[in-house]
């Protein structure tokens, strides 16, 4: 208050008391601004923002792996029945027990092919990278090591890219599989070795009904002959008398979970990891990764350790990489075991961010000062009552040749003056171009009716004649298509607005290519619009 009365009765001019009163006025309201964005919440550090920017992300994450196993275990379910009634069916039509698959080609051959056709298409029905069954018996009794010999089949796709539905053999009969169209695997093997399979003789241990409780995720391997790692999700084959036959599941390789959970984020080079244990990040051996669905990312490798930065956040550092992050405990409900997800970011992004972060600020406060400054100069060159006074006749229109014995206010006449003559010209103007435009527009319609009726005189008129006859032969969902095409829909579009497969839309594409002799999208779209622009000009 000292200040405003000092101000107020110090002897200045009009321009500096009011310069002076801005100013002061302008500071005040800026602090009271940022003290209310402070108790807000709104003015958070860096470490906090970061944090719930990490753990947003890691939330995400992890519904979407909670949704992926529960998916899993809903088709490995499917598996392990659909696998017991083949076993149990087989069983009972040749009168045997399971006993005699062990050491008989003949009924492990004979019961291949059911098991390759149902396997095959399960492989193709789930989001994974491949899909086995396992046997409690061999084909071979009599070689070394024989009780640790399996006999199976395990299925692979054979690359990231699913829609071309290609599968490779990794073990089981290679001559059926060969009739089929599956080839090999460059490291094919007839039979499973339970040594090399994660995990086999405790899952083969625990396994017991219901089958829900009984699914399993095991450690992370390299598949033997290969540098695939690869994590699988097991469900035990058990008996309607408790026999357990064996296991079945599907796998989920790196790359795979690279390609199928890269996350949306503002984080440019974004890390998630899930942990094959209840601790975070320690080795990323006994981890999987992924990055961004736009970008590239730094993927994890060696041993780790962490320690506490503050707000949550956690420093994780290898003898190559350093991130910062945030890791918590999660259940996939795949009995009791443990799992944890880790959201990095590289600290080198961090500290970048920080540094920007900084330098925001600083030039935040640079910009309001010179803000304030500006607008406390520009108000207080103007005086007050000469303003009203002006205001009163700028209401009134009577500004033109007025006299107000102040240069500002003069030149505020003169202004709008000018600027209503202005108007007036650029009135004009814009109705001039209002014109053009329109007479160009007609004549882009004229060139259009021409481009259209030169277009048709090159079609075949029988081929002509065909496509508008074959218009009403189409089914409804062949007309629908056929009108999303017309509307400029593409492909997947269709697939949404429908709620149909790929191969559902290329099947009525074909049915409609033949019933209005097309050969391609374009020269439907040419016949259309010949089409339209004659009923055009028939109205």
């Amino acid at each position: 208050m000292k200040i405003f009365h000092s101000l107020a009765n110090k002897k200045q001019s009009m321009k500096h008391k009011l310069f002076g009163y801005m100013l002061i006025l302008a500071i005040f309201l800026i602090v009271f601004f940022l003290a209310g964005l402070f108790l807000l919440g709104k003015v958070t550090s860096l470490k906090k923002e970061t944090y719930n920017t990490l753990d947003f992300q890691g939330k995400v994450f992890e519904q979407q792996l909670n949704s992926y196993c529960n998916d899993l275990a809903v088709m490995g379910i499917q598996l392990s029945e659909n696998t017991t009634h083949i076993i149990e069916d087989y069983i009972n039509k040749n009168g045997i027990s399971f006993k005699d698959f062990n050491g008989s080609k003949k009924n492990i051959e004979g019961i291949q092919p059911k098991m390759f056709d149902m396997l095959n298409h399960k492989l193709l029905e789930t989001d994974c990278s491949g899909a086995f069954i396992i046997l409690d018996a061999t084909i071979n009794p009599g070689l070394d090591n024989a009780d640790r010999s399996k006999t199976g089949i395990y299925l692979q796709q054979s690359n990231l890219d699913f829609s071309d539905n290609c599968i490779l053999l990794y073990r089981g009969s290679a001559e059926y599989s060969k009739s089929l169209g599956i080839m090999p695997h460059r490291k094919w093997r007839l039979e499973f070795n339970a040594n090399t399979f994660p995990n086999y003789d405790e899952l083969m241990l625990n396994a017991s009904l219901p089958l829900s409780t009984s699914c399993r995720i095991t450690d992370i391997i390299t598949l033997p002959g290969t540098s695939e790692r690869v994590m699988l999700f097991t469900v035990p084959i058990i008996g309607s008398d408790g026999t357990v036959y064996g296991l079945c599941g599907f796998e989920i390789s790196e790359s795979y979970f690279k390609n199928i959970f890269a996350q949306p984020s503002n984080i440019k080079r974004a890390v998630f990891c899930l942990n094959k244990d209840s601790d975070s990040l320690v080795d990323a051996e006994n981890s999987f990764s992924c990055g961004i669905t736009s970008g590239y990312y730094l993927a994890p490798k060696g041993k780790f350790s962490s320690k506490a930065i503050g707000k949550g956040l956690q420093e994780y550092k290898s003898d190559d990489y350093s991130y910062i992050g945030i890791s918590s405990d999660m259940d996939l409900h795949c009995g009791n075991q443990k799992f944890s997800v880790t959201i990095l970011m590289p600290k080198q992004d961090y500290i970048h961010s920080a540094r920007y972060n900084a330098l925001r600020i600083a030039l935040l406060i640079l910009l309001l000062a010179i803000a304030v400054i500006s607008c406390c100069n520009f108000f207080s060159r103007h005086y007050l009552l000469p303003i009203k006074e002006g205001l009163k006749q700028i209401h009134s229109k009577e500004y033109e040749g007025a006299n107000s014995n102040i240069s500002e206010i003069e030149d505020l006449f003169e202004f709008l003056a000018e600027q209503d003559h202005k108007n007036e010209i650029a009135l004009v103007e814009m109705e001039t171009a209002l014109s053009q435009i329109k007479d160009e527009y007609n004549e882009a319609q004229q060139k259009i009716s021409r481009l259209a009726y030169s277009r048709k005189n090159e079609v075949d008129p029988d081929n002509y004649k065909q496509f508008c006859n074959g218009i009403k032969n189409l089914s409804p969902t062949e007309s629908l298509i056929f009108n999303y095409y017309l509307e400029g829909k593409k492909v997947k579009e269709i697939m949404e607005l429908t709620g149909t497969k790929e191969s559902t839309i290329r099947f009525h594409n074909r049915n409609i290519y033949s019933k209005l002799g097309v050969n391609s999208l374009k020269q439907l779209l040419l016949y259309a619009t010949i089409l339209k622009q004659k009923k055009d000009n028939e109205q």
